[in-house]
């Protein structure tokens, strides 16, 4: 593998705009968000393994897709990472035999792991010396590794990388919820899967693809304001932080990410001159019609009770909290705010019923 710095190209994605470099190896993938030789210290990185069934057709029972879906909108978020993706399908025996694993565990009803031993397959085969290689070539010795398997972790650190470990969050589905819970308890990742049982502790929101991800102003949930249709709260959002052609630009736009932006790209100077004081107003102007325009997610902010909302990110101390408590966490407090409204207004109905 040979990578080439020079020869870069714009990849535009839902995320934001990344750059694909060529690695000189076809099966070695690799994209960052902004120059791959400026990721600065301890970048977020994501070595990751291909899935054509969920990456390309879009298959249920897995969290492949889910990860690197992830792992891009937390580089993005953050403005700088790299993600190697490689081609090693079915944990490194190809894709032949991983179609025969899958095939044994649906005619035996099996899981994943008895698959594999019933085939005298190991169960990971996988190395990564592309990342490593990548890595030394960019003089990156300290990394934030977007990933729930510790053999990767230990992969890199014996070959001299300090690794600190970010979790993904997988969307748990009746499609994949037991091969994710195989993957913990008979490969020895470490997918955060207690919020499948926990009704007690505060919710964590933060990405709209996330357990309680819906609660995100980025869902993908249109509402109805002011005689406008718009593709998400957040989209409503930034669109008023402006007037003219500004509105309608980016309530176009074809995903939040892109509408948040793209309101970034238009001069401080447009901006309107009270924003900093009716921001707030907007944003739960945005959710009061999310939450009563789309009957699912008003039962969901209610099924909440009364547990604390937290949007959980270090990226943005105004509207979440890091979880250390310096943020002041005012989208979790918005939407505790709509769920009272909401809750009031139930036993105001029920009185007068």
């Amino acid at each position: 593998m040979f990578l080439s710095l020079e020869n870069w190209c714009s990849l535009p994605t839902p995320m934001g705009n990344f750059r694909m470099y060529d690695s000189g190896d076809d099966s070695v993938r690799i994209i960052s968000f902004g120059a791959i030789e400026e990721l600065g210290s301890e970048p977020l990185i994501r070595v990751h393994s291909s899935c054509i069934a969920s990456e390309v057709f879009g298959a249920l029972d897995c969290d492949c897709a889910d990860q690197l879906r992830e792992a891009m909108k937390l580089i993005a978020s953050e403005g700088r990472g790299l993600i190697l993706h490689l081609r090693q399908e079915g944990r490194g025996h190809g894709l032949a035999l991983k179609i025969r694993a899958v095939s044994t565990m649906e005619r035996r009803n099996l899981d994943t792991a008895e698959a594999f031993e019933i085939l005298g397959l190991d169960q990971d085969i996988r190395s990564y010396p592309q990342a490593v290689n990548v890595l030394k070539h960019i003089g990156v010795n300290t990394v934030r590794l977007i990933s729930n398997n510790p053999r990767k972790k230990a992969y890199l650190e014996e070959r001299g990388v300090s690794v600190k470990t970010v979790n993904t969050h997988p969307s748990i589905r009746p499609e994949n919820a037991e091969y994710l819970r195989t993957k913990n308890s008979k490969l020895g990742h470490c997918l955060p899967l207690a919020t499948e049982t926990d009704t007690h502790s505060d919710i964590q929101f933060y990405h709209s693809d996330q357990p309680w991800g819906q609660l995100s102003n980025f869902s993908k949930h249109s509402v109805f304001i002011d005689g406008r249709i718009w593709p998400t709260v957040e989209h409503f959002y930034q669109a008023q932080k402006f007037s003219g052609a500004s509105i309608e630009e980016i309530r176009q736009c074809a995903t939040p990410t892109l509408a948040k932006n793209r309101a970034y790209e238009f001069p401080i100077t447009s901006v309107r001159t009270d924003w900093l004081i009716i921001r707030n107003g907007i944003m739960l102007q945005g959710l009061r019609a999310k939450f009563n325009q789309h009957p699912e997610l008003r039962e969901l902010l209610l099924s909440s009770g009364n547990r604390r909302i937290v949007e959980h990110t270090k990226q943005d101390a105004y509207w979440g909290d890091g979880g250390d408590g310096s943020g002041r966490n005012l989208l979790g407090q918005l939407l505790m705010q709509v769920r009272t409204e909401l809750c009031h207004e139930i036993e105001t109905q029920s009185l007068v019923g």
